[in-house]
């Protein structure tokens, strides 16, 4: 059934069954009120007959110190009221005391004799008395209809609860149909997506026919669309890692010929020989470069998987910082550094290594001779250093909230806005202009790859008077 079928069926049972209980109960009371009504009638004309003959007693009407409510059995005194009155109309005792008696006409005295007025609440009989052919007084008794009250107000009682619980029990009904009819289809539809978001295994089974079921049916046919195309691209992405490895394999054997020539003719003593020789010797260095970095990178955007060991922070950092004195020294550059970190981590060893040197390599290429390099680590315990400027120092500390943070930074030109924002690109590069040793444009993106990996965060800050800084953040 359709989901709107089905609203407008639930709408309409959920309205007319409550109206349907309510008219069933109507019946019901009025029924009981026939039945009841006339028990009380017949016991009340019992009633009437019997008090009849100890009312026709002359005495009454003559002793005006008589209680009329002696009259009364016990078990009707709560329901019965008798009041005699002589044929004047003048009130001669009533079984209910009263302050005041107050005369009735002579109209409303001889109106409705002999005639049992039935009331709601009270049924009355009201007749005059003779004796020897002469009126001597009259009498009025008055019955309470205990039963007819009690039955109504309990018959109302019933009708309440009863109307309650159907209504209560039919909108349970309709609510837990509508669980199973909308809410656990949907949730089972929420769940799988989440799964196959995961990348997860999922399956549904669902065989109603309405939208539900065609949205879920819709989904079982995009996710086996989804896992044909997936595989597909992973084709294509093994095709193109295999051919991105050939290709720098290819390339690297003739290199390694050029190289070894280059270096043959550098041997020789001819001075235009040796300075071709270091042409050819550089440009095979930036291609090989280039070639490891490519395949690198293509490493990297594929389903690569770490090799993540347990480190100790300040051992391991002490380790991955050292080493770059000489490498400094060889370009004229002071380097500085700073190790304070705390804390046991889990990380790629090489891949780290791999960060530090693409980082370094990076800050050398940027700085001018007699300029400063500055590298260092700090878990959140340990304070920044002072080469950190305020601004500088607000940014990083946003970033490094349950971890250690490595700072690089270089006393090179400003980065430009636009530049830092795509500096991390792949194939990027800064205007060639600012230096003339050009990378490949792949060393900061591998470096954003493994620190991402990594589950760490990096940013750049540039600034002209305190030059470049690079944070990459590993919790």
């Amino acid at each position: 059934m359709k989901i709107k079928k089905w609203l407008t069926l639930s709408y309409v049972t959920v309205m007319l069954i409550p109206i349907l209980t309510s008219i069933m109960l109507f019946f019901w009371i009025q029924s009981y009120n026939k039945r009841t009504e006339m028990d009380d009638y017949i016991n009340n004309i019992k009633k009437f007959e019997k008090y009849d003959k100890r009312l026709s007693d002359k005495e009454l009407f003559n002793n005006h110190s008589f209680n009329v409510g002696d009259l009364i059995d016990e078990e009707d005194r709560n329901s019965t009221k008798i009041e005699i009155y002589d044929r004047n109309g003048v009130r001669l005792s009533s079984s209910i005391s009263e302050n005041v008696y107050y005369p009735i006409s002579r109209e409303e005295l001889y109106s409705n004799l002999y005639e049992i007025k039935h009331g709601f609440k009270l049924d009355t009989l009201k007749k005059p008395v003779f004796y020897e052919g002469d009126l001597i007084g009259f009498y009025q008794i008055s019955i309470v209809r205990t039963k007819i009250i009690q039955g109504v107000n309990n018959a109302t009682i019933i009708a309440i609860i009863v109307f309650v619980g159907i209504f209560t029990g039919v909108l349970m009904l309709m609510i837990k149909l509508m669980d199973r009819k909308f809410n656990k289809p949907l949730l089972l539809l929420i769940d799988s997506i989440k799964d196959f978001a995961k990348g997860e295994e999922t399956s549904i089974t669902y065989k109603s026919k309405d939208e539900i079921g065609e949205l879920i049916s819709h989904f079982n046919n995009m996710k086996g669309e989804i896992k044909e195309k997936d595989y597909e691209i992973e084709k294509e992405q093994k095709s193109k890692e295999y051919m991105i490895a050939a290709i720098s394999h290819d390339l690297k054997t003739p290199l390694t010929s050029i190289r070894a020539y280059a270096e043959l003719i550098n041997s020789q003593r001819e001075e235009k020989n040796k300075r071709y020789a270091s042409g050819i010797l550089s440009k095979c260095d930036y291609m090989s470069n280039m070639l490891e970095d490519l395949l690198m990178y293509t490493i990297l955007t594929s389903s690569y998987t770490m090799d993540f060991v347990g480190v100790d922070g300040e051992e391991f950092f002490q380790m991955l910082l050292s080493g770059y004195e000489e490498v400094c020294g060889k370009s004229n550059i002071n380097y500085k550094t700073h190790i304070k970190v705390r804390g046991n981590y889990r990380v790629d060893v090489k891949q780290m290594i791999r960060v530090i040197d693409n980082l370094m390599s990076n800050a050398i290429k940027y700085t001018a001779e007699g300029k400063s390099i500055y590298m260092g680590a700090f878990s959140k315990e340990f304070s920044l250093p002072d080469c950190i400027d305020e601004e500088e120092k607000n940014k990083i500390e946003e970033l490094r909230k349950d971890g250690v943070v490595i700072l690089v930074k270089n006393q090179g030109e400003e980065i430009p806005q636009e530049d830092i924002e795509r500096i991390m690109e792949p194939f990027y590069k800064v205007d060639n202009s600012r230096n003339k040793k050009v990378g490949t444009g792949l060393g900061l993106s591998i470096v954003k790859l493994i620190i991402d990996k990594h589950n760490g965060s990096m940013i750049v800050l540039s600034s002209k008077e305190t030059g470049t800084l690079i944070a990459c953040f590993i919790p």
